[in-house]
C-alpha cells in the first residue's frame, strides 16, 4: 500500500478537528509590528448578482461533497431557503491533492491531482447562478503526498530526515522557491476555473516541530511565513485574485503560539484581503478567554475573541487609517464531543456565536463541520 494511502486512510473529521486544537494559551504579550508593512487592496466582487465580499455567510464544502451531485444539489436548496451566500470548497485538500483538473504543466508534472470534482467550472457557474460566492480553500504547507515526488521540498530534521509531525504529515518548506510557485500555481489554477477567491489554509508550521529540529525560531518562523504572504499577495493582486488567510485563533493574543506555528496576526492583516481567525469555543483552553469551559459559552467565548482581535489589529493599525484585511471569522458547527466539558452545537449555539460576531460590528463568518451537516435552521 502507498504510503500517500496509508496517511489518508489516518485522516478522519476527527482529526480534521483536533489537529487545529489550541497550542499555548499561557503568553498574552502582543510585539511591535515593523513600520514599513505596506496593505493590500481590497478586492470586493462585482460579478453580477453575487454578494458583497464583506457581506459573506460561508459554509464549508469538502471536496467529496461538492463532486458529489445529489449531496451538492441538496446543500444549494437549502441555501436558497437561508441567508448563507458562500461556500468554501476544497481544491488543495488535506491529503495534499488538488481535487479537479487546472490544466497546469506543472500540477500535471507533480501528478497531485485526484479529481474528485469531474467539473469545477461548471459547478461553479451553478452556485454562481443561485447568488453563491465561491471560495478556494488551498491547504497550503501541510502536506502528506508531496514528499514522494519533490522530498527536497519538505522540512527536514537536523539529522537530515524528512520531518514528520505526530499524526506522520509532512510539511513543506515556506522558505523553498518553488514550493512558494506551487502554491501560487494553485491559486492562479483557480482563478482560471472561476472561484472569487483563494484561501490558504496551513499557512504555517507544525505545532509540533521545535527549534531544534529545523533550526529556525520563532522569529524566523514567522519572518518566513510573512515573506511567503507578501510575496503571494503581490502577485495574485496583479492576477485580480482575492486572497484570504486562515489563522489559529489562539495567536491573536499569544506570542508563544505565534512563534510556534509562524504566524503574526497583526502583520498578516496587512498583507491579506481577508483574515479568517478559527476561534471555535473548544479550541481554547479551560479559564482562557474569562471562562472556565469556554466550550460551553458559545457567545461569550466568540465575543471575547473578536474584542481580542479588534484590539490586536489596531497595533498595526491604530488609527484605522491603513488598508487592512477586513475579518472574517471561522465558526463552530461542530460538536467537540472529545473535552471533557462540552455543549452540543446546533442551530441555538450557531445563532449565539453570529450574534456575538455581529455585535463586535463585523458582519462576515464562515462555518466549519468537516461532516458538511449544517443545522439549516440557524441561518433562516
Amino acid at each position: 500500500m502507498k504510503k500517500s494511502t496509508i496517511k489518508t486512510l489516518l485522516f478522519t473529521a476527527c482529526t480534521a478537528i483536533t489537529l487545529s486544537l489550541p497550542i499555548n494559551a499561557l503568553a498574552e504579550e502582543t510585539t511591535e509590528a515593523p513600520a514599513d508593512l505596506q496593505g493590500t487592496t481590497e478586492t470586493a466582487n462585482d460579478s453580477e448578482g453575487l454578494p458583497d465580499a464583506s457581506e459573506i455567510h460561508g459554509i464549508y464544502v469538502s471536496a467529496f461533497v461538492a463532486g458529489t451531485k445529489s449531496m451538492m444539489d441538496e446543500i444549494v436548496t437549502n441555501i436558497d431557503d437561508t441567508n448563507i451566500n458562500a461556500v468554501v470548497i476544497d481544491v488543495k485538500n488535506d491529503d495534499g491533492n488538488v481535487v479537479f483538473d487546472m490544466d497546469s504543466e506543472l500540477i500535471d508534472e507533480l501528478g497531485v491531482e485526484n479529481i474528485l470534482v469531474k467539473d469545477m467550472t461548471g459547478l461553479i457557474d451553478e452556485l454562481h447562478s443561485h447568488g453563491i460566492y465561491v471560495i478556494a480553500r488551498c491547504v497550503a504547507f501541510r502536506d502528506p503526498f508531496i514528499d514522494e515526488v519533490k522530498p527536497e521540498w519538505v522540512i527536514h530534521a537536523a539529522s537530515g530526515e524528512i520531518y514528520e509531525d505526530g499524526k506522520g504529515f509532512t510539511w513543506m518548506d515556506p522558505t523553498n522557491e518553488e514550493v512558494k510557485a506551487y502554491l501560487i500555481e494553485v491559486a492562479k489554477g483557480c482563478k482560471k476555473a472561476g472561484f472569487d477567491e483563494v484561501q490558504y489554509d496551513y499557512v504555517r508550521y507544525g505545532t509540533g516541530i521545535q527549534e531544534e529540529d529545523i533550526n529556525l525560531n520563532g522569529y524566523g518562523r514567522r519572518h518566513s511565513i510573512l515573506k511567503f504572504v507578501k510575496e503571494a499577495s503581490a502577485t495574485l493582486k496583479k492576477e485580480n485574485i482575492p486572497l484570504s488567510l486562515d489563522v489559529f485563533g489562539t495567536i491573536i493574543n499569544s506570542k508563544v503560539d505565534r512563534d510556534i506555528v509562524g504566524q503574526e496576526y497583526s502583520q498578516l492583516s496587512m498583507y491579506a484581503d481577508y483574515l479568517s481567525p478559527m476561534i471555535y469555543p473548544s479550541h481554547y483552553y479551560d479559564n482562557t478567554l474569562g471562562l472556565d469551559h469556554p466550550d460551553l459559552y458559545p457567545y461569550e467565548a466568540i465575543d471575547a475573541a473578536m474584542k481580542l482581535s479588534d484590539a490586536e489589529l489596531k497595533v498595526v493599525n491604530p488609527k484605522g487609517t491603513r488598508t487592512q484585511a477586513s475579518v472574517r471569522p471561522w465558526l463552530q458547527g461542530f460538536t467537540a464531543s472529545y473535552l471533557k466539558h462540552y455543549k452540543n452545537y446546533g442551530a441555538d449555539e450557531i445563532k449565539a456565536q453570529i450574534k456575538a460576531v455581529n455585535d463586535n460590528g463585523v458582519s462576515s463568518w464562515i462555518i466549519w463541520n468537516p461532516s458538511c451537516k449544517y443545522p439549516w435552521e440557524a441561518f433562516k
